[in-house]
């Protein structure tokens, strides 16, 4: 089979269930794709804020029916990279996954490396790392959390396309895609993919088999499903908007309205005298 259709799926057309504003949305189409490929018994991510990327995962996990156990880690109070934000972001996050995923899906509210103790060595099958951006950071927790990875482990990096600030996953993944098998997507800021494990399944090693012409094909593909997420999310914003646009409208003509009866009534009264 051809590596490109190898490496997507009906399910890289699915549409995400739920958008919250993210960085990681176009990157949706190809972890539905991976979930399904990989079927990973474990999954873990680092950095969830508002859960777009989690949220994905999970919606995976449940439309395909798979054992997969899912945690996020996280403080939940923001960092110098995001910014401090208050307790609605964890309220809502935790009251989606509560209502939809609760049954297979656990918010760890803690740092990472406190987390630690609670996963096995050889127990995690996809680790999203998307925490604090910086070289050291971002260094830190991969090789933090190697022990805890299995022999089919894949590990994702997003941002490996950002180079301003203080950002430097794209210096850290210079270095490890060299000595492990990996892709990088592009466009949305970067998604490294590094197969870690040895025992990696055979539709994942295709991914990473992929020669220039398939690889340039993939990243194409990618990039044009997820820009469509991108689009799908502007225009219910635009939608929004015009929505809310109408509503003052509507209340507005209402007051008018409320105003001239007021207005007809006095000049009846005034008449009458």
């Amino acid at each position: 089979m051809n590596t490109t259709l190898r490496c997507m799926s009906p399910a890289s057309f699915w549409t995400p269930r739920h958008v919250p504003r993210s960085a990681w949305l176009e990157h949706a189409p190809f972890a539905f794709w991976l979930v399904q490929a990989l079927r990973p018994r474990c999954f873990v991510e680092l950095g969830t804020e508002w859960g777009f990327s989690y949220l994905a995962v999970c919606q995976a996990v449940q439309q395909l029916g798979l054992p997969t156990r899912c945690f996020a880690v996280d403080t939940w109070k923001g960092d110098d990279g995001t910014g401090t934000y208050g307790e609605e972001v964890f309220a809502q996050l935790s009251d989606i996954n509560e209502k939809l995923y609760g049954g297979f899906s656990i918010l760890v509210r803690s740092l990472f490396a406190q987390a630690q103790p609670n996963f096995r060595d050889g127990e995690i099958d996809l680790l999203h790392i998307d925490g604090r951006h910086t070289y050291e950071d971002t260094k830190a927790n991969f090789l933090g959390w190697l022990p805890k990875l299995s022999d089919r482990a894949v590990v994702l990096f997003h941002d490996t396309n950002v180079r301003r600030q203080d950002f430097g996953v794209w210096k850290f993944w210079q270095e490890i895609s060299a000595q492990h098998l990996s892709f990088e997507f592009l466009h949305g800021y970067g998604l490294g993919v590094l197969g870690v494990g040895r025992d990696l399944p055979e539709s994942v090693r295709a991914l990473f088999g992929s020669d220039a012409e398939a690889e340039a094909a993939i990243r194409a593909g990618y990039a044009r499903l997820g820009g469509t997420i991108t689009q799908q999310q502007a225009a219910a914003g635009a939608q929004g908007a015009i929505n809310q646009l109408r509503s003052e409208i509507a209340a507005r003509d209402a007051k008018i309205t409320q105003l001239e009866r007021i207005i007809a009534a006095r000049g009846a009264t005034a008449g009458a005298r």
